[in-house]
């Protein structure tokens, strides 16, 4: 009888130890999942999707709604293990579009960009009008990130210029009514090279995305000094 007491208390004894040992370890793991999901997303690759407002244009160019997007692949280096701060570094492209009731057009007679107005009888015909600009970058981002999932980004890139090009489909501008579907490039007069300055501020994977190009489109004198500033949001997917 004073075995099978002794038996049952060791039983017991065991069962108590077992169910502490198991909920200290799902305690741990569960830890160890809560620092692992802060340290998932670490911007490793971001895309950034933004409509653009374009500075400066002609009071005359009606502007619409123009979406681009952003998409960078960066390394990110720590100060220190567990530090909130980090650096990023690495490459990028952006991808800018305007819309309006404009054409960008390389005028020879005076050796300048200008803006030349599309003729209202047809808009009704019209399909598309696209000014498209883009640039490949090298992104540099001073990063921090608390430990509830927070983050705040401040970056700049410097980059090259890859493409400024107008498409249009629709009915002729001269007026003679046949329709017309084509594309050509800016290449006179614009700048090689292109620096922007962001931030980005949100929760672990998502944000909202801000960036401002500092310098113009085209060479002083010799374009429309237009430059983009986006306003929308990040996803860090990894």
């Amino acid at each position: 009888m004073k075995l099978s007491k002794i038996i049952l208390i060791c039983i017991c004894f065991c069962l108590g130890f077992s169910a502490f040992s198991q909920e200290q370890i799902n305690q741990d793991f569960t830890q160890n999942l809560q620092k692992e999901a802060v340290e998932t997303f670490r911007d490793r690759l971001v895309v950034d999707v933004f409509h653009s407002f374009w500075m400066n244009l002609p009071g005359n160019v009606t502007p619409k709604f123009n979406p681009g997007f952003n998409v960078a692949v960066l390394w990110d280096f720590k100060a220190k293990k567990n530090s909130p701060i980090s650096f990023g570094l690495g490459v990028g492209c952006t991808y800018h579009t305007q819309f309006s009731n404009a054409q960008l057009r390389y005028d020879p007679t005076s050796d300048k960009t200008k803006y030349f107005i599309l003729p209202t009888t047809i808009s009704d015909s019209l399909k598309l009008n696209r000014m498209t600009y883009i640039n490949c970058n090298i992104p540099l981002e001073f990063r921090y990130r608390h430990k509830s999932g927070f983050k705040l980004t401040v970056g700049m890139r410097l980059g090259l210029v890859a493409e400024i090009s107008q498409r249009y489909k629709g009915k002729n501008i001269e007026g003679n009514g046949t329709e017309e579907n084509y594309k050509f490039f800016l290449t006179t007069h614009r700048q090689t090279v292109n620096f922007d300055a962001y931030i980005r501020c949100g929760w672990k994977f998502v944000g909202v995305y801000y960036s401002y190009q500092v310098n113009k489109l085209f060479n002083e004198g010799k374009g429309p000094a237009v430059n983009p500033m986006s306003l929308g949001i990040s996803l860090s997917l990894f």
